[in-house]
């Protein structure tokens, strides 16, 4: 078995054990639900700005393939947003508003479209600044002590649930899986979080490189 199939596997166990958890009953939890959440969204509600590393493994059902990621990323209320990839994938995103700026590097091309709720799928990263709201977005259970398990209220792009890993500490968020209608699974670990530490608007504003070719999606 080569080293690709191994993750391959892995992440399908991975999945299968979510499927059981899940299907447990969350009665015994219930009481424990809304302090969890209540915590998470009060110490979401207290960031003014955000930064740390991410590394994201996602897992595509129908090639039966996996794909790793990793990047630092930056969030600054409201609605302001930047993550740039490591390499291979070398891309920079910056959201401002629903403004969103693409920075394929290797390619020196910048793609401008908007944002919406739909693309979370596609751009899980983002998803951060929509936990500070959660019990209006969600239904929330939990299936075990330091895990929720999100159901979009409505529709959300392709995505069927969320996991939340949770933690202590100032930053309640360890890690968030993605599970989609078609059955593929995005993990994101989140560390070296740093909190409140001052990020300037003039961060979040797009700068064109030089010699960019421009394709603007909203017109």
């Amino acid at each position: 078995m080569t080293k690709l199939q191994i993750t391959n596997y892995k992440l399908q166990i991975i999945l299968l054990l979510l499927i059981a958890v899940f299907a447990l009953p969350v009665y015994s939890m219930a009481a424990g639900v809304d302090d969890t959440v209540d915590m998470i969204q009060k110490k979401f509600a207290g960031i003014k700005d955000l930064k740390g590393e991410f590394s994201q493994t996602s897992y595509i059902k129908d090639l039966e393939q996996t794909q790793k990621y990793s990047g630092t990323f930056f969030l600054k209320k409201p609605s302001r947003m930047m993550w740039e990839y490591n390499d291979p994938r070398d891309e920079k995103v910056l959201i401002r508003d629903m403004d969103t700026w693409i920075h394929k590097k290797t390619e020196n091309q910048v793609i401008k479209t908007r944002f919406s709720k739909e693309a979370y799928s596609q751009v899980p990263i983002a998803l951060i600044e929509s936990f500070e709201n959660m019990k209006k977005d969600f239904d929330i259970t939990m299936p075990q002590k330091n895990a929720l398990n999100l159901v979009p209220k409505r529709k959300m792009g392709f995505i069927k649930m969320l996991v939340l890993e949770t933690k202590t500490g100032d930053f309640p968020l360890k890690m968030f899986t993605i599970i989609d209608t078609y059955g593929n699974i995005i993990m994101v670990e989140l560390e070296k979080i740093q909190i409140n530490s001052g990020l300037e608007d003039s961060f979040f504003i797009f700068k064109m490189p030089s010699g960019a070719e421009f394709f603007d999606m909203n017109r």
